[in-house]
């Protein structure tokens, strides 16, 4: 279990160290390293829905994976440099809105950062029914933005 944690806190150091270097990036590397982080987001959110699905809830483990959302919604406003879209010929499921529209897009990305705080806050209270309830608020944030801002394929 050290271990697991261990790789956890790295991964969550990595999200933020990649966040603040990524404008320095092409804009392929800023697809690539975008999409990674998301990964890592979608990783953490299901550690978080499996738990509450199972109805064990393990606590260091839902801090961890609050801790690297959290960490998400906060450098999530570096990941798209202008240039980083499909304009640019990159591989993405980006949609041109993202820049066509930032000021909505920022809305969007402040609601995910808004809801990744209180789900933290709902974690440390170790109410499972805040916990279930926040991260449906979460989940609702997320699908916000993927169903405005992302291509289906």
């Amino acid at each position: 279990m050290k271990g697991r944690l261990k790789m956890i806190a790295l991964a969550c150091a990595a999200l933020a160290v990649a966040g603040v270097a990524l404008a320095s990036y092409t804009p392929g590397e800023a697809a690539k390293l975008r999409i990674e982080r998301y990964r890592d987001t979608g990783a953490a959110f299901k550690s978080v829905n499996d738990q509450l699905k199972s109805g064990t809830l393990i606590k260091v483990m839902l801090r961890a994976s609050a801790k690297t959302i959290s960490a998400s919604a906060r450098d999530q406003f570096n990941w798209f440099p202008p240039g980083s879209g499909p304009e640019a010929g990159v591989k993405t499921k980006a949609k041109p809105e993202i820049w066509s529209e930032a000021d909505k897009f920022r809305e969007a990305q402040l609601r995910f950062q808004n809801e990744a705080d209180a789900f933290s806050a709902a974690v440390e209270s170790g109410d499972k029914d805040a916990i279930r309830k926040q991260s449906q608020a979460l989940g609702k944030a997320c699908a916000g933005c993927h169903d405005k801002y992302r291509v289906r394929h």
